[in-house]
């Protein structure tokens, strides 16, 4: 059988060089590609490729919503480097994952393993379908959970514990994460980050999310606004709505 394949990965390099590697399996006809999540959308329902592999973390979109949201639905092997939570709902409910950087013997198991479970199949049974499903469900329940976030950064993954992170800000599409020392970018945006984040962090304005382990105090600002000051090195001050202040406090 030979599978209509799209690649979904927002990394360049990372996109053309899975490309090339798939060029080593004769089952595989790369149909075209995608770079975010928008995209990855209509392309899938447009394409309707046989297989798809699909990056998590993109712009737009992450890799959940994108299935959350087409129409049709092909087989998915993952391209990803998720928490160990994740990947663990990845072994019970994918056809596969394959972490960052890719190796070409993982990525020959991955096509080895697809062609043995379509073989396996039979007409009207549709294990792939199913298998996301469930994956899309035990994914959702254990949203709120995480404990640290993953940044991609050329070809290396940093991670850093949600403990240490003192507030997000919103940039477009993007998020910025700030430590006590550092800021990151990350290629998702606040509302999609705000519903798996735990309960000590709550969004005080339409364009921050704050950690309340790090909230030092609370300043009245012009008109009835307030101001949250952190206790990081900065004592960075973030604005705080009017909509948003009962969060924090009741008065």
């Amino acid at each position: 059988m030979i599978y209509k394949t799209l690649i979904i990965e927002d990394e360049e390099l990372s996109q053309q060089g899975l490309i090339k590697l798939l060029e080593n399996f004769d089952e595989i006809e790369v149909i075209g590609s995608a770079d975010n999540g928008v995209e990855a959308v209509q392309k899938i329902n447009e394409l309707k490729p046989d297989l798809i592999f699909l990056d998590i973390q993109m712009p737009g979109k992450t890799g959940f919503e994108v299935l959350q949201d087409i129409e049709y639905m092909p087989i998915v092997i993952f391209t990803t480097a998720y928490d160990e939570y994740a990947l663990k709902a990845f072994e019970t409910n994918s056809i596969d994952y394959l972490l960052k950087p890719i190796e070409d013997d993982r990525l020959a198991k991955a096509i080895d393993k697809l062609n043995k479970m379509k073989s396996g199949s039979v007409e009207g049974d549709d294990p792939f379908e199913k298998k996301i499903n469930n994956l899309l469900v035990q994914l959702q329940n254990q949203q709120g959970t995480l404990s640290r976030i993953h940044i991609k950064i050329g070809d290396e993954v940093l991670f850093v514990n949600l403990k240490d992170a003192y507030y997000f800000k919103a940039d477009n599409k993007y998020t910025s994460i700030f430590t006590n020392n550092d800021e990151y970018i990350l290629n998702d945006t606040l509302a999609s980050l705000e519903e798996r984040l735990p309960d000590n962090f709550v969004r005080i304005h339409r364009g921050y999310i704050i950690n309340m382990d790090h909230l030092k105090k609370l300043k009245k600002w012009f008109g009835g606004k307030y101001i949250a000051v952190l206790n990081d090195k900065n004592n960075t001050e973030v604005p705080v709505s009017r909509s948003c202040k009962d969060k924090l406090f009741k008065e």
